[in-house]
């Protein structure tokens, strides 16, 4: 059993202090690691190592910062197939897509900073007044287990790039990935304190993002916890930013080729398990296909093979937890309670003997306000539903508090991108297209604030600095006289 019991500071693995906790493989069930906490004075430990590096890591050329986020994922091609298998046992994603989605865009994303610092430059204002953009400060940094080593990038990359320092708190369900993170980084010879890690639940998240050293908190995970961080960083003044839940709609117009959007539509619904923000766990019909498209999802449903992680066959793997599995049924359970109807799945469905899989599930429904059709259920459920026109169709595309991602299927790619533009979701998928990863991401509503991915991620650890050189001349006016 592997164990886990030091965070990061300053360069330097340290004994954790807190509180232990076991992890259990998702696919047998058995003891896989043990995960020791850091303390509150840990944390400021790593806060206080963060600070302390901030000057020096600042004022280094950005060309100079992205060649070592450049390095740390050269490092990571060399074990991408260790990394993967890696993944797969700690998560339980399939293996062929522990490769793509978790660490080939992690790889893609440490690649990229010499390219996004590039796109970097101070830009001329008014007047002869230099506009700069400046870190902010230290940043905080959480993520949830469901794609550790890519989350992580994607918020190191930026904050890291922008010249700010980061203590990272992964999630406390998926450590493995995160020690090999760190050290590709130490092998790309990142100073120490630029990057720290904690390991914790709630209790070290909380104590990192009060702490006095911190500037910027950058969260990923559930709209619950995002709105108590937003309340503690709104009432510390502190910069956040957040990328919380989603309740994705797949829109199929009428002249979409129909067999096509659901496959798509399926797929995207259950990788990872359904595991993923953007799952689109909403599928919307014409009435008229309405019948045609519950069979076609009920039979993709059920053809869907479900395993062993590592075997190369298996299509869909185990959620992470006994409490994410039991989460799940309750929530179908709950769905045919309401009077949704099941179609394919469920609690009666065949499943691995061992292992936290749950079924993958259709459920048809006429009702917009079931909890299956409010409630984000990061498992492999999907709901589908029928509209009568295309105002009915973006009406209920945009039924839900989340407006994170959406899909819109057609013949017409301009028809296709004219509902895209209705539906509330900050990023939209046409006709299957897949996401770029440099392309910025986040929502609206219950799904976040802020932007990540790209070049444009960097904006949310950086604040804004005019610089005013004398130009001989006197401005129209020095602005408003402020009481002091």
């Amino acid at each position: 059993m592997q164990r886990f019991d030091n965070f990061y500071a300053d360069g330097r693995w340290h004994p954790a202090q807190g509180d232990e906790i076991t992890l259990y493989n998702p696919t047998t069930e058995e003891p896989s690691a043990a995960v020791r906490f850091a303390t509150v004075n840990q944390v400021r430990l790593a806060t206080a190592a963060a600070a302390a590096a901030l000057p020096a890591w600042s004022a280094r050329p950005m060309g100079e910062r992205a060649a070592i986020l450049a390095a740390a994922g050269e490092a990571l091609v060399a074990q991408a197939d260790e990394l993967a298998r890696t993944l797969s046992a700690e998560v339980g994603t399939p293996i062929a897509q522990s490769r793509r989605l978790h660490v080939q865009t992690a790889i893609h994303t440490l690649l990229q900073a010499p390219r996004w610092a590039q796109q970097q430059q101070p830009q001329e204002g008014p007047g002869r007044t230099l506009v700069e953009q400046i870190p902010i400060g230290v940043a905080a940094c959480v993520t949830p287990w469901n794609y550790p080593l890519y989350l992580a990038a994607t918020k190191i990359v930026p904050a890291l790039l922008s010249g700010a320092s980061v203590v990272l708190k992964p999630s406390e369900l998926a450590p493995a990935s995160i020690a090999a993170l760190v050290g590709a980084f130490e092998r790309a010879r990142l100073p120490p304190g630029v990057l720290n890690v904690v390991f914790g639940g709630a209790a070290t998240g909380e104590a990192l993002i009060r702490d006095r050293q911190v500037e910027v908190i950058s969260f990923t995970g559930s709209t619950a916890v995002g709105r108590q961080i937003a309340a503690i960083g709104g009432g510390l003044l502190k910069k956040v930013s957040l990328e919380l839940g989603g309740k994705s709609p797949s829109v199929v117009l009428p002249d979409a080729a129909l067999a096509r959007a659901v496959s798509g539509t399926l797929q995207k619904a259950f990788q990872n398990a359904g595991q993923t923000c953007t799952a689109s766990s909403r599928l919307l019909v014409p009435q008229a296909q309405f019948s045609e498209a519950c069979e076609l999802a009920a039979a993709g449903a059920r053809a869907l093979r479900s395993g062993d992680p590592l075997d190369p066959q298996t299509e869909l793997g185990p959620l992470i937890s006994a409490a994410q599995r039991s989460r799940a049924m309750q929530l179908i359970a709950t769905a045919v309670q309401q009077g949704a109807h099941l179609l394919a799945g469920g609690a009666g469905a065949p499943r691995p003997a061992r292992g936290y899989f749950v079924p993958p599930t259709v459920f048809a429904t006429a009702d917009p306000a079931l909890e299956i059709v409010q409630t984000e259920a990061f498992a492999p459920v999907l709901v589908i539903m029928a509209y009568r026109g295309l105002d009915h169709a973006v009406e209920l595309a945009n039924a839900t508090p989340f407006g994170l991602s959406a899909a819109v299927w057609s013949a017409d790619e301009a028809q296709a991108m004219a509902v895209a533009r209705r539906v509330r979701a900050g990023s939209v998928s046409i006709n299957g297209a897949h996401t770029h990863p440099d392309a910025p991401f986040g929502g609206f509503g219950a799904s976040g604030l802020g932007r990540e991915r790209g070049p444009l991620a960097l904006e949310e650890f950086r604040a804004t600095r005019s610089l005013h050189r004398d130009s001989g001349q006197r401005p129209p006016s020095d602005g408003p006289a402020r009481a002091g």
